[in-house]
């Protein structure tokens, strides 16, 4: 048999590829970016001091749609979880304002941590989020367990956090 360059270099890269991930010391799942900012509360939040518990990086903007119709669902999501040790972080976009995060904020009763990402610096750390909402889960461990562009499936959402809460 006979193979053309094509045909070794097409080899090459798929033992290549097998060879990396059969070697790599990974367990699938990414760790999260250090956060570390404030909340528009004037409250330091720091991601080393949230290991042990899960949580969750949403980034919203006040004048998307389908953010909005996301609030009630994570007030829920916060509400009921957050005696066990969960969080919410919502991220506010860089094209947004202050004044419309802070009436957004208290026409929707949002009563998770809210940040205003001015500099886009936490997007940037987070892959360089430009779509709204996007949501990242971290584990207990610190590892994102689900990055989610779009609105989440909150029940499933709900029943893996509640996993990663009972250990």
């Amino acid at each position: 048999m006979k193979l053309d360059m094509k045909g070794l270099l097409v080899l090459a890269l798929i033992a290549g590829a097998l060879v990396f991930f059969w070697l790599a010391p990974n367990d699938g799942l990414q760790a999260a970016p250090h956060l570390k900012t404030t909340t528009i509360d004037g409250e330091s939040i720091d991601s080393a001091d949230l290991k042990g518990k899960p949580y969750m990086v949403v980034f919203w903007a006040t004048d998307c749609p389908g953010c909005v119709r996301e609030i009630p669902h994570l007030n829920a999501l916060y509400n009921d979880l957050n005696a066990d040790g969960f969080r919410v972080i919502g991220v506010a976009m860089p094209h947004d304002e202050l004044p419309l995060i802070q009436t957004m904020r208290q026409e929707k009763n949002m009563n998770y941590d809210i940040v205003f990402d001015e500099d886009g610096l936490l997007a940037k750390a987070y892959g360089g989020v430009k779509v709204t909402p996007t949501s990242f889960l971290v584990s207990p461990e610190g590892k994102i367990s689900l990055h989610k562009m779009g609105m989440l499936e909150m029940d499933a959402m709900r029943q893996t956090i509640e996993n990663m809460l009972k250990g």
